[in-house]
């Protein structure tokens, strides 16, 4: 699929000076960027999605109980090293 994007000047000159110094072609920089914020979206949504079933499960530890367990992790780290 081929698909045609409006761009901002500023980002094609910033696309433009990448590639010149890179060897790469600004639509390659672009397929790349937007391949990768793609990929960190798709991973976002998940963590949420996973997040929110955790609490509807009841797969929660309040405030005071994270904290225990961050310190109780940290102490141990300290005496391992």
């Amino acid at each position: 699929m081929t698909a045609t994007i409006n761009l901002p000047q500023s980002v094609i000159k910033r696309l433009e000076k990448i590639a010149a110094s890179s060897r790469r072609t600004p639509e390659a920089l672009a397929k790349q960027a937007i391949t990768e914020c793609l990929d960190y979206e798709e991973w976002f949504l998940k963590q949420v999605r996973e997040g929110l079933a955790d609490e509807k499960a009841g797969r929660v530890h309040d405030k005071a109980e994270f904290w225990a367990q961050l310190e109780k992790a940290r102490h141990e780290r300290k005496k391992a090293a």
